[in-house]
């Protein structure tokens, strides 16, 4: 009795210790490429992140990235943003940390256009593997008479694309 416990315990805590997989930089393209074919023109991004921006900006060691696409707006008035990053080694966690602080420095102190809050507040942060992405896309609710729930279900739903078209690009 004790021997079996013993061997379902060992079989248990392998199973836990299995790394999850490890994508290389052609994932982590593909994942990008199906985020921007899925958005196609309302993929609102038009300029490049910078390592420096990753690190000042959004709290990412540089000792953490393997590689990283990140795109933001060109105008004050938008708030599209893509980040992918592949990471260096086992830092998932930390890259994954200072992505969701930075969500929560977006809803709760920076400043922001009204019509902005349902975008920023359904931004998420996704992890795949040693992939970690920010994603704050998709098209505006235009609806004149929508309420603020609704605006953030639209968002959530716009966001939602992107979040399926990695997870369908990384099978």
């Amino acid at each position: 009795m004790k021997k079996g416990i013993l061997v379902l315990l060992t079989v248990l805590l392998m199973g836990a210790c299995t790394k999850a997989p490890a994508f290389d930089a052609t994932d982590l393209e593909k994942a990008v490429t199906a985020v921007k074919t899925e958005y196609g023109d309302d993929y609102g991004p038009s300029m490049d992140l910078t390592a420096q921006q990753l690190d000042e900006v959004m709290g990412v060691d540089p000792t953490w990235v393997k590689e990283f696409v990140a795109e933001g707006p060109l105008m004050s008035t938008s708030v599209d943003t893509f980040i992918a990053i592949l990471v260096e080694g086992d830092h998932v966690e930390e890259v994954k940390e200072a992505l969701e602080d930075y969500k929560l420095y977006l809803e709760t102190e920076a400043f922001q256009y009204p019509m902005n809050m349902a975008k920023v507040k359904a931004s998420e942060v996704v992890v795949q593997g040693n992939l970690v992405f920010f994603i704050q896309l998709g098209k505006y609710d235009e609806r004149a008479e929508a309420t603020d729930e609704e605006r953030l279900t639209f968002a959530k739903d716009e966001v939602k694309r992107a979040v399926d078209a990695i997870a369908e690009a990384l099978k």
